[in-house]
């Protein structure tokens, strides 16, 4: 922490400020050299890092001097409190509705962008390792442990500039002032916080925007239409992809919480994949002919209906977060005993662990399952 004191707003310094915040000394000034770099990277990595750096330390200057032209008390409880829309506590509260109230397809295809996005942000983060803007010149703030991963490129960014492109081309345009702000909201706000450069929020928007491509692609949807009208196979090919991509996922020379993203991302888009497949293949839909939720709004007085989607939305959410907790609480106990895992002699390592991974994979996937087909199918 600097000696100086901490600028203030009234005399009083903001609940939100995190200034030169003592963690983020593990990825921006760790005690790797410019060398440990250079030895531990392929030559090409290296020289695009180098790259980034320089453009890291040069764009520093003009995101610190933004923040003290344009911060004020208010804007960090905005910018701060804002940023949880571009988070993944964020998608897993928003996405599910789509399910609940029979957007299926609007909300299937949000769900594979954000998956993609999600997977592309955090590989390049690790491809190319590339630190956030140092602090000071910059002012940190935040409330979660993003200042531990790297910064290049910006996953707030490419999932937010996902998200509004698809809205922009799938909805009225009554909505888009509302898409504008909250996209404005999210990008600027990596700024204003201190958490990205210009670049990373640029090239952020380019990785967005390239996932609402993939999807748009005709491939993309005769393989999900492979996947959903399949046989045996499908579930077979799914996981080997899955895997494939796991493995692929760059290994940084820092400790960097980007493979869990990518573990999620991919566990997600798995299991609204295999969810459907299983749906069709054995025909889980001619289970509930009759749904119970429309035999209780045959009874259910018209002054009160309006609580029927409260209530879709209260169990629902429940649901998935009890999943959730205990799923979790119950894989990785056993997982460990069958694995026949040793201790973790460090939280890095722990998370790396084959029953750390595999416990995520199925907690993630269950959820999409759930949100994408269990619980649809019992609200219909």
């Amino acid at each position: 922490m600097p000696d100086t004191e901490p600028e203030t707003y009234g005399g009083q310094l903001p609940p939100t400020t995190v200034e030169a915040d003592e963690h983020a000394t593990e990825v921006d000034t760790s005690a790797l050299k410019d060398k440990d770099y250079a030895k531990a990277l392929a030559p090409w990595r290296y020289a695009v890092r180098t790259k980034l750096v320089g453009r890291v330390k040069a764009e520093s200057k003009a995101v610190a001097y933004l923040q003290r032209t344009m911060r004020t008390s208010w804007l960090d409880i905005y910018f701060v409190y804002s940023s949880y829309l571009g988070t993944d506590t964020f998608f897993l509260i928003v996405l599910p509705p789509f399910f609940f109230f029979g957007y299926d397809d609007f909300g299937r295809g949000l769900l594979m962008i954000l998956a993609l996005g999600g997977y592309a942000s955090s590989s390049c983060k690790d491809l190319f390792c590339s630190p956030r803007p140092p602090s000071p010149p910059v002012t940190r703030l935040t409330l979660r442990d993003h200042h531990l991963e790297y910064g290049f490129p910006s996953t707030h960014t490419t999932q937010c500039s996902s998200i509004a492109l698809y809205f922009l081309l799938h909805v009225s345009p009554a909505y888009r002032p509302h898409i504008f702000i909250y996209t404005f909201t999210i990008i600027f706000g990596r700024l204003y916080t201190g958490m990205h450069t210009f670049t990373d929020c640029i090239v952020g928007c380019i990785l967005g925007s390239s996932a609402v491509w993939v999807h748009s692609l005709p491939m993309f949807h005769y393989f999900e239409a492979w996947v959903f009208e399949g046989g045996l196979a499908v579930p077979l090919v799914l996981i080997f992809v899955f895997l494939f991509f796991l493995e692929m996922h760059p290994l940084p020379v820092d400790p960097c919480p980007c493979f869990e993203d990518s573990i999620a991302s991919g566990s997600v888009a798995l299991g609204a994949l295999l969810g459907r497949w299983g749906a069709n293949y054995f025909s889980v839909g001619t289970l509930l002919p009759i749904s119970s939720w429309a035999c209780a709004a045959m009874w259910v007085d018209s002054d009160v209906l309006w609580m029927v989607p409260i209530l879709k939305m209260f169990i629902g959410m429940s649901i998935i977060l009890l999943w959730r907790l205990l799923a979790k609480a119950m894989l990785v106990p056993i997982l460990k005993e069958v694995l026949r895992e040793e201790v973790a002699t460090s939280r890095v390592q722990g998370k790396h662990r084959k029953s750390y991974v595999l416990t995520k994979v199925i907690v993630y996937a269950g959820i999409s399952v759930l949100a994408c087909d269990v619980l649809p199918a019992v609200f219909t």
